[in-house]
């Protein structure tokens, strides 16, 4: 079996699909592939926040016009980009393990990688409202702005003295952490971010692989070699995320963690200004994995609209 995959071709984009094909290839021992790269506007314009270009989804997109149009046979994504809603030609066929889903912050030499540790009006980099709400409800002193670019691009500007720090996902990070060169690796150190204080983007560490759902033997080829954990806690995430609505300019973070038969969900919602905060936590059986997103996502909206968060 050989597909063509569609992928952004950043450097970070490209091991996720070699990961998640390493992996397939466990239980489909005659995959092979080619990888069909697609140029997307998000990778155009990295100077521009997320919102001004299109919002989540700005990279999901284009990616996946290439299976629905015939040029690949499955699109690899980062699985936190991708919005609730694809088109309903698609399908989420597979997904590999699921690597750390938790945020780190990033400080470049002279800083302590400690949120409490930063000088006050130290200077923060994030293109995440969740990110931006959660770091100014701990330390509203200091300065958060406005930072794009692939992993390696962001690194470079922390590096150079932009940014004081800068926060990413850490399963990113560690992806793509062999491939940086030394000088940037040895200028920089990093901690991993409280997921009850910075809540993780919905399926954040999680490679999604889509295709047409026409194709049931494809489909049913990926699913059978997936990881039920991974698949599982993605199930619970996107669902909260479906019900409860938003994108990259929601303050909004969740977490599954699928424990023997028992799956936890932990979902956050800051306002803007991170002022505000509300926690939800909900449990349920692994079998129906959206029912305890729903019920999460429910909870929250109704909390949040006692609070005067949302109306």
């Amino acid at each position: 079996m050989k597909l063509r995959v569609a992928a952004r071709g950043s450097k970070l984009s490209l091991i996720q699909v070699k990961l998640a094909m390493d992996w397939f290839r466990r239980s489909i021992p005659d995959l092979d592939y080619e990888v069909v790269i697609v140029k997307t506007r998000g990778d155009i314009h990295q100077d521009k926040p997320f919102h001004m270009i299109g919002g989540k989804g700005v990279f999901e997109k284009e990616v996946n016009l290439a299976v629905l149009d015939g040029r690949a046979d499955v699109a690899v994504h980062s699985l936190k980009d991708v919005p609730s809603m694809v088109d309903p030609r698609l399908v989420l066929a597979g997904v590999p393990p699921r690597d750390p889903p938790y945020d780190v912050l990033v400080v470049r030499d002279g800083y302590e990688p400690n949120l409490e540790a930063l000088p006050k009006g130290a200077v923060v980099g994030t293109a995440s409202a969740r990110r931006r709400a959660a770091i100014l409800h701990v330390r509203p002193d200091l300065r958060v702005e406005v930072l794009r670019g692939n992993v390696d691009t962001r690194l470079r500007k922390l590096v150079s003295g932009m940014y004081d720090a800068i926060i990413l996902a850490e399963a990113g990070l560690k992806r793509l952490w062999d491939e940086l060169p030394e000088e940037l690796r040895s200028s920089i150190s990093y901690a991993r971010l409280d997921p009850r204080l910075v809540p993780p983007a919905p399926a954040q560490g999680i490679i999604g692989v889509y295709t047409l759902a026409e194709r049931k033997d494809l489909v049913e080829a990926l699913r059978k070699a997936s990881d039920e954990k991974a698949l599982v806690e993605a199930r619970a995430e996107r669902a909260f995320l479906s019900v409860f609505g938003g994108g990259c300019h929601v303050p909004v973070g969740v977490l599954a963690r699928l424990e023997g038969d028992t799956l936890g969900l932990i979902a956050v919602l800051y306002s803007q200004d991170g002022s505000k905060r509300v926690e939800v936590s909900a449990e349920g059986d692994a079998s129906n994995p959206e029912l305890v997103g729903i019920q999460a996502a429910l909870e929250l909206r109704k909390r949040a609209v006692e609070e005067g968060m949302i109306a």
